[in-house]
């Protein structure tokens, strides 16, 4: 009796110990579905978290890196099936720790971005060495069923304590070294205090823009400069916006247009410059019988819009203007973000008489087949070619070479930024069609250009 009371005992305790072990399993279990994402395998977010406040609490002086990284916008465009997406998104984790090690990456709350933390950060070189590394290792190109896509990475970096003495101020500054890095990758992306000071400039520009775009454009006009031919004949003038700021003067196109086009603004202004700019010709038309076209800049968020069409063929009938009057100008890189949806929407453009520039030729993607495919009127040499033309023999050759295509397929070419008699001769000679530039006029107002060239 007492030796069956024992194995009873025994028994119950091995189940007891079973019992237990798959309790232990399956908190296990819940916490790896609660701490990690399940399509990249990566602790989450608020795990680094509680790791970066330990750290800024234990580190001392001793500096470590956090930093962002978002995949590109070449990611976005993938037409993706959820295993594909899948797919891409842990191979591209498991490339970032292959670098950065096993327990220093981390998923974000965006499925395409991931976090991380560098301890012991030796140096700004390092560091850059390092992301460098990571983002040659993320741009390689993928196997099936990925069907060999590929995309890049934008990265954001801040360094506690050189950067932030806070954990908030050092997520905040590698979400500031991040989006412009987005936007001027020249600049790197390693926070400094110059990018945070600017970056809240830009808040403050981007405020003010709100304002007045709300106030009926206050603070917005624009200016034309006239394009000539060879003869110095006014064939037709580009609408160029320009801003005016309280507080802050005049804001560069380089400036406030990117900012217009990060925040969404770029449509109401576009609108709104193209309405100026075509009643403006029509004035003209009207009153002096001018016969010019009129240019005006659709910047990429434009292009991309579904809607630009309605609103290019809207405006040319309410202001009964044939379409032959405007002329687009593009640039090569925003129809290379999705070149087959943007060709056609420049082909059903064009089916309204409108021409199509292609701004800055030269500098993006310029080849016979893009040459072949999109509807393509004019070509605009880019300024950075004219600017050391002729002297430059590289600049020689790359006019000509323009030139030569542009024959082969009809174009027209205009060069811009010409402010030297020896550029205007020179371009005559080598058969360009239209000059642009302060050798003739820079962008001036409305009652100047029509004192100048219309009286």
């Amino acid at each position: 009796m007492e030796f069956s009371n024992q194995k009873t005992c025994e028994e119950q305790l091995r189940k007891l110990r079973i019992e237990l072990q798959l309790e232990q399993e399956h908190a296990q279990q819940l916490e790896r579905l609660l701490n990690h994402d399940p399509d990249t395998g990566l602790p989450q977010r608020h795990v680094l978290v509680r790791r970066l406040m330990k750290m800024v609490r234990d580190s001392g002086e001793t500096p470590f890196a956090y930093g962002i990284i978002r995949l590109d916008r070449r990611y976005q465009r993938i037409k993706y099936t959820r295993d594909r997406i899948k797919v891409l998104l842990y191979i591209t984790a498991e490339r970032i720790k292959s670098i950065l090690g096993e327990g220093n990456v981390y998923q974000s709350d965006r499925s395409d971005e991931f976090l991380f933390v560098m301890e012991n950060a030796e140096s700004e070189q390092a560091i850059t060495e390092i992301i460098e590394e990571v983002q040659t290792a993320i741009s390689e190109k993928h196997n099936a069923p990925a069907s060999d896509l590929s995309f890049g990475s934008n990265v954001g970096v801040a360094v506690y304590p050189w950067h932030a003495q806070k954990l908030e101020e050092l997520e905040v500054n590698a979400e500031i070294a991040l989006g412009i890095y987005e936007r001027k990758r020249e600049q790197g992306f390693l926070y400094t205090p110059e990018l945070g000071e600017r970056f809240h400039e830009n808040e403050a520009l981007v405020h003010q823009m709100h304002q007045s775009i709300q106030d009926g454009f206050n603070g917005f006009y624009v200016v034309y400069q006239p394009i000539i031919d060879t003869d110095k004949t006014v064939m037709g003038c580009e609408a160029l916006m320009r801003w005016t700021v309280p507080g802050f003067g005049a804001i560069p196109p380089a400036r406030f247009i990117p900012l217009a086009e990060e925040n969404g603004y770029i449509r109401f202004l576009g609108k709104w410059v193209l309405y100026q700019a075509l009643n403006q010709i029509r004035l003209w038309r009207e009153t002096h019988g001018t016969d010019f076209f009129m240019s005006v800049n659709l910047s990429t968020v434009q292009l991309e819009s579904p809607e630009i069409l309605s609103d290019i063929e809207t405006a040319l009938t309410t202001l009964e203007l044939p379409g032959e009057v405007l002329h687009l100008e593009i640039t090569e890189s925003s129809v290379m973000e999705n070149p087959v949806e943007i060709t056609s929407r420049l082909r059903a453009i064009r089916e309204l008489g409108v021409k199509i520039m292609v701004d800055d030729f030269g500098t993006g993607y310029s080849n016979l087949n893009y040459l072949h495919q999109f509807p393509v009127d004019t070509l605009k040499i880019a300024k950075e070619f004219i600017d050391v033309y002729p002297a430059d023999g590289g600049a020689r050759e790359l006019v000509r070479a323009i030139q030569g295509l542009a024959e082969s397929f009809g174009f027209n070419t205009l060069a811009e930024g010409i402010e030297r008699q020896e550029q205007f001769d020179a371009l005559k000679t080598s058969g360009v069609h239209f000059i642009q530039g302060y050798i003739f006029s820079p962008p001036i107002d409305p009652a100047e250009f029509e004192e100048k060239y219309l009286m």
